[in-house]
């Protein structure tokens, strides 16, 4: 009995380490893929409007980019086409943009799996919040969507 007594004593007075430190977030790898090319109208403004802003934006820095020409009428691209950061990303992009054609098309990857997948153009603001919310310093702007359907700009794979 005074063994236990001891035991709850020592709970109580000596809480456990790990209760009382604050909770360290996890540091997330973060890779925006953008596939589009000059044949598509809003991805020559996005590149011209938008890009140069998250580039300049301190709350880009530590992100890959990779930007991935890709005419209106194709799909993701042969990996042979893609650049070499990307090429590890082949399979999943291809499962993420469900085939289709269309451009942009855009890839948010996070520690190497795809975290969002969309077919639009997004405002450096919007990416910025997007990124924002995977560092945890906020809720995500928009619906996820995980995997595009082969048509139109319905998502078949939402994150619930």
């Amino acid at each position: 009995m005074r063994h236990a007594a001891w035991c709850l004593l020592a709970a109580l007075v000596f809480p456990v380490v790990a209760h009382t430190q604050p909770a360290q977030p996890i540091p997330a790898d973060i890779h925006l893929v953008w596939m589009g090319g000059d044949d598509c109208p809003p991805c020559k403004a996005w590149r011209t409007a938008e890009l140069p802003q998250l580039l300049a934006a301190e709350e880009f820095k530590g992100v890959r980019f990779s930007y991935v020409v890709k005419p209106i009428r194709a799909s993701v691209p042969p990996a042979a086409q893609l650049p070499s950061e990307v090429r590890p990303l082949k399979d999943a992009l291809d499962r993420a943009s469900g085939g289709r054609s269309g451009s942009p098309q855009a890839a948010l990857v996070v520690n190497g799996q795809v975290y969002d997948y969309y077919v639009s153009v997004r405002s450096a603001e919007t990416v910025l919040e997007m990124i924002g919310a995977v560092r945890g310093e906020w809720r995500y702007p928009l619906p996820r969507c995980l995997q595009m359907a082969a048509k139109g700009r319905q998502c078949a794979q939402p994150v619930p």
